[in-house]
C-alpha cells in the first residue's frame, strides 16, 4: 500500500508509504491519493497529509519521467486532474514537512492550506538542474505567495530553502522542533476541528476565491458566504450560548 489513510476523532491522516524512494510521486501513489480522498468530507473534518520515514515527498518519479517524451505526456495525460486532488478537499487540510518537500512534493504541500515543517525541513524545485519545470502548479502557486521575483529565483536556481527561509517568505506556517511535528500539527487540526464545518468550508473556499479574482469581487464573494452562514444551526445555537 503506497498511501495509508486513518480516521480518529475527526481528523483524518494520509500518510504518504513508500520511504524506500523518500515518497517520491508516481502514478500509482497520486491515484491512490485521488481515491482516498475523493469523499474525506464525509468522513473528516481536517485532513492531514505527511510522509512516511525521512521524507515529505522528494518529487515526481524520475524513473517515470525518464520513460516519457512529449508525445507519450501528452497522449498519456501525465499529470493530469487527478494529481490535483489535495487541492481540491473541501474540509481544511495540513501538510506535516519533515525531511525533504522537493518537486512534486513542494507541490504537494502548497496544495495543502496550511503547511507545518519541522526545523530540519528543505523544500525547493530542483527539476531545472535536469531540464525540466514544475507540473504540478508550481510556478502559478508560489508565485501567488511570494511574488514573481522571488519565485523566480527559487525556480530557476533550482536550490534547497531551508525551513526557516520557508517561514520567512510566508511558504511555511509553523517551524517546530524535529520531534514536535505530528503533536503540534494534530493540536492544530483538533482545534479547527473544533469549529463549525460549514464555516471552515466557506472560508476555505473564500480564501482560494481571493487568489484567482479581483478584490471586489473577492469581497462580493465573501459577504455572499457571510450572509449565507445566518442560516445555519450552528450559527443559532453557538451566537445563543455566546450571548447567553
Amino acid at each position: 500500500m503506497l498511501v495509508k489513510l486513518s480516521v480518529e476523532d475527526s481528523i483524518a491522516t494520509l500518510t504518504l508509504n513508500n520511504p524506500g524512494k523518500l515518497n517520491a510521486l508516481s502514478s500509482a501513489i497520486m491515484m491512490e491519493i485521488h481515491e482516498k480522498v475523493s469523499n474525506i468530507d464525509q468522513k473528516a473534518k481536517v485532513l492531514i497529509v505527511t510522509g512516511a520515514g525521512k521524507s515529505f515527498a522528494a518529487g515526481v518519479d524520475i524513473s517515470e519521467i525518464h520513460r516519457h517524451s512529449s508525445e507519450t505526456a501528452f497522449v498519456e495525460n501525465f499529470i493530469d486532474y487527478r494529481w490535483e486532488s489535495i487541492s481540491n478537499v473541501k474540509i481544511p487540510t495540513i501538510a506535516a514537512v519533515s525531511g525533504y518537500a522537493l518537486g512534486g512534493g513542494f507541490e504537494l504541500a502548497l496544495m495543502c492550506d496550511i503547511i507545518v515543517a519541522t526545523e530540519s525541513s528543505k523544500f525547493g524545485f530542483p527539476e531545472v538542474n535536469l531540464g525540466l519545470m514544475p507540473g504540478m502548479g508550481g510556478t502559478q502557486v508560489l508565485t501567488r505567495i511570494v511574488g514573481s521575483k522571488i519565485a523566480s529565483e527559487i525556480i530557476m536556481g533550482g536550490e534547497f530553502l531551508s525551513a526557516e527561509r520557508a517561514y520567512d517568505l510566508r511558504i511555511v506556517s509553523e517551524v517546530v522542533p524535529n520531534n514536535d511535528l505530528m503533536v503540534r500539527t494534530f493540536e492544530l487540526a483538533h482545534l479547527i476541528a473544533e469549529k463549525s464545518s460549514t464555516s471552515l468550508r466557506m472560508i476555505k473556499e473564500a480564501i482560494n476565491l481571493s487568489q484567482n479574482v479581483g478584490l471586489s469581487q473577492g469581497i462580493r464573494s465573501e459577504r455572499l458566504m457571510f450572509r449565507s452562514l445566518f442560516s445555519t444551526h450552528d450559527k443559532d445555537v453557538k451566537v445563543k450560548d455566546f450571548l447567553n
